[in-house]
């Protein structure tokens, strides 16, 4: 086959392999689409013990794992996570943390959504990316005894485990126990 023959043979081919990666390559764009759609952030640090799940099912996540609206963020005695949302919201739990993504919403052509999050126990630094500073009144973190308007752009809230009235006075307004011995 002489090297004029084999030119003629190869760029046909040659055109027909890279037309149909392309299209190959562009029948997955919406898919990949799809399936980020619902992803409201991702984990960029695990350490530890650290649980995600939604309706009772409970995955050990990694790093570079998508977080959705609506699940729920465990971490253990030795865990900590940190996540960032879409709107370039940073939430960073410690140890012993347990909080809902209760809802998010951001739509990044018209910076506009909502964030909402009950922090159950444990403590969450949030640094605030852009839908808390241009609607603040859409984002929120809700505690067992308060709902926190945001207004700043880096806190930290912390929210103790729930304990019997009793023990909480004696934890908080007993310095002594021996008085509490007959």
């Amino acid at each position: 086959m002489s090297p004029t023959t084999a030119r003629r043979l190869f760029c046909p081919l040659a055109a027909l392999a890279l037309a149909l990666s392309a299209s190959l390559a562009w029948a997955q764009a919406p898919v990949a689409a799809a399936a980020d759609a619902g992803r409201a952030g991702t984990f960029k640090q695990v350490q530890g013990e650290v649980r995600l799940g939604k309706d009772g099912t409970r995955s050990a996540p990694q790093s570079g794992d998508a977080v959705r609206s609506g699940e729920r963020i465990a971490t253990g005695r030795d865990g900590a996570a940190s996540v960032v949302l879409k709107d370039g919201t940073v939430l960073t739990l410690g140890p012993n943390t347990t909080a809902d993504l209760s809802q998010f919403q951001y739509d990044a052509t018209t910076q506009e959504g909502n964030f909402a999050l009950d922090l159950l126990q444990g403590s969450l630094r949030v640094v605030t990316g852009l839908l808390a500073k241009i609607n603040p009144d859409r984002f929120k973190v809700k505690t067992p005894t308060a709902v926190v308007g945001v207004r700043g752009t880096d806190f930290i809230v912390e929210a103790a485990p729930k304990l019997e009235p009793l023990q909480f006075y004696l934890n908080h307004h007993w310095r002594d126990h021996s008085r509490l011995r007959r």
